[in-house]
């Protein structure tokens, strides 16, 4: 079977390369804090994802309004955005960034396979509050996690450092990554199982962090079955793109 964390690894490598993070848009905002918004939430804290395609399911939305969308998810009540910006299996891209970041007024995390300084300065330069680092494409990389999790509090980013398993979010607990995302789906095999989440919150020693449960998403008994748990938020993303009412699905998920 394929790995496609390798594939993903690969695709980002040669975006870089080709000079795809090298665009400018200088984007001028006020930085706003996701974790905090995260926190202080009165509600489930639903980070909503605006994503064109998956890689498990193909393409979600090929009409996809990015402006509008973001719009609507915010007024649904999701307390920050997500925006795919990786374009060779999730049909994002870094212009679809900075389009949004006027149109709303909550916190936008850029989502790619950041390997490299570049990324993290293409972040800050369309208008993010907030990168993601995946701990096992790091590992592969034989790259610090400490590393560029410093270069993103330099460019006043908030990290979601994401991990998978007991040991990475041990070593995630270690760092100053302000977000811990535990994705419940494997990006070697692509398979989403939520017990990720739940194994791990029986199993292993939560940090005194900002946590959020990424992936698998699909009704509000999905939300309801971490009530009353360490987890603060929750990132959702396919379920969303294919529902008939963006606003209205994300309500669902914020009040479940």
């Amino acid at each position: 079977m394929t790995d496609f964390l390798e594939k993903l690894i690969q695709d980002a490598e040669e975006r870089i390369t080709r000079g795809y993070y090298d665009q400018k848009f200088e984007v001028q905002h006020k930085h706003l804090s996701l974790s905090r918004a995260i926190k202080s939430s009165n509600h489930n804290a639903i980070i909503a994802e605006i994503k064109p395609k998956s890689p498990s399911r193909g393409t979600l939305r090929a009409d996809l309004d990015p402006k509008a969308t973001a719009i609507q998810l915010a007024r649904g009540g999701a307390t920050g955005l997500s925006v795919l910006t990786e374009p060779d299996n999730f049909g994002g891209t870094i212009q679809t960034l900075a389009q949004i970041r006027p149109a709303v007024d909550i916190p936008l995390l850029m989502k790619d396979i950041v390997i490299g300084v570049k990324q993290i300065n293409a972040a800050g330069n369309s208008g993010a509050d907030c990168v993601l680092l995946i701990l096992s494409v790091l590992a592969k990389k034989k790259i610090l996690p400490t590393d560029l999790i410093k270069e993103a509090h330099n460019s006043q980013l908030e990290v979601i450092l994401e991990v998978h398993d007991a040991q990475e979010l041990k070593t995630a607990s270690q760092t100053d990554a302000e977000i811990i995302g535990i994705n419940n789906r494997n990006l070697r095999d692509l398979v989403v199982d939520l017990n990720t989440t739940t194994n791990l919150l029986i199993s292993a020693q939560i940090p005194d962090k900002t946590i959020i449960s990424e992936s698998g998403f699909e009704s509000i008994e999905d939300i309801r079955r971490f009530k009353d748990t360490a987890i603060d938020g929750f990132l959702i993303g396919s379920s969303i793109m294919q529902a008939t009412n963006f606003e209205s699905k994300v309500r669902e998920f914020v009040y479940a």
